[in-house]
């Protein structure tokens, strides 16, 4: 939760008298880890009205490639689900979309503007996230307006410069601001060099713009970031890598577990509602958290078995 080291919370351990190896810690950690994600599955909330999802790199022990996918209930800012997954393998996103959709009954989608949750068979309506799109139209505009000054094409840079303004000031609008159409309407017919890109650009935010997240609230995708940097990325940054995925895939629904909500760990509230937190022993003898059953979910590991 803290971002610790196995070896930081054994010295911090040490100094309040509770002595104990970063091997046992490991262990108890990945063992409540899945506790935790039991207990997760069984308190699903249905009827997400807006569902984030993101993608982040995964560190693996031996694996310099791997991905997670978070998906997010933007309306509360709660974890729901952690799947393996590459953000570029097209495919396999859109059946994790599509599953997790069908679960929660979803009605819609917040992403970033990548064209992988653009499928049409998914059957939910999709919003960009608003800060990813500005960022990246934002970032273009001035990479072109360098591109035009370098080949001292002074009024062409002039203008990027003016675009790069204009998404700004205007980023609020319900429609493409006039000043904007006339842009595309001007290198709409250019098909080389530096004028070609500069008309791909324009048309791509004519196109995309429609879709990008407004109303009243929140138009990112910020919900969804804020969740993957404190359940999982606060700790990923201090370590060189989880030794399994079991391990990787567990942590956020841990981390999210002690963290609780309103600053009140869901361990406390379990206990006083009765009932036993991840890593606490029911009797002798006894496991961590109960037993991994369902609890009238059985849809959810037979359908969520790669998560």
């Amino acid at each position: 939760m803290l971002g610790l080291s196995y070896r930081g919370v054994e010295q911090f351990l040490t100094m309040f008298g509770c002595p104990g190896s970063k091997s046992t810690i490991e262990r108890d950690l990945a063992r409540s880890g899945q506790k935790a994600k039991a207990l997760h599955m069984k308190s699903m909330r249905m009827g997400v009205q807006l569902l984030g999802v993101d993608a982040t790199g995964a560190r693996i022990a031996g694996q310099s490639r791997a991905g997670m996918l978070f998906f997010v209930d933007i309306g509360n800012g709660k974890l729901l689900f952690v799947v393996r997954a590459k953000e570029t393998d097209s495919r396999q996103v859109r059946r994790h979309v599509q599953e997790i959709v069908d679960i929660v009954g979803a009605e819609h989608l917040r992403a970033d503007e990548l064209s992988v949750y653009d499928d049409p068979a998914l059957g939910i309506d999709r919003t960009i996230c608003m800060s990813h799109w500005l960022k990246s139209k934002c970032r273009r505009a001035r990479e072109l307006a360098r591109q035009f000054a370098s080949e001292h094409l002074w009024y062409e840079s002039e203008m990027m410069l003016g675009l790069q303004r204009l998404l700004h000031e205007k980023w609020s609008s319900p429609r493409l601001p006039e000043e904007i159409e006339r842009l595309v309407r001007r290198f709409i017919n250019c098909r080389k060099g530096t004028y070609w890109k500069a008309n791909q650009l324009l048309r791509h935010i004519e196109r995309t713009r429609p879709h990008v997240g407004r109303g009243p609230g929140d138009p990112t995708n910020s919900t969804t970031d804020r969740v993957i940097g404190l359940t999982y990325k606060i700790r990923s940054k201090t370590m060189r890598g989880f030794k399994s995925w079991d391990k990787a895939l567990a942590h956020p629904y841990l981390s999210q577990y002690v963290r609780g909500e309103n600053g009140v760990s869901d361990q406390v509230q379990d206990r006083a509602a009765g009932g036993h937190a991840p890593g606490h022993r029911a009797g002798k003898g006894g496991h961590a958290g109960g037993d991994d059953s369902r609890h009238g979910r059985p849809d959810l590991p037979d359908r969520l078995g790669h998560v």
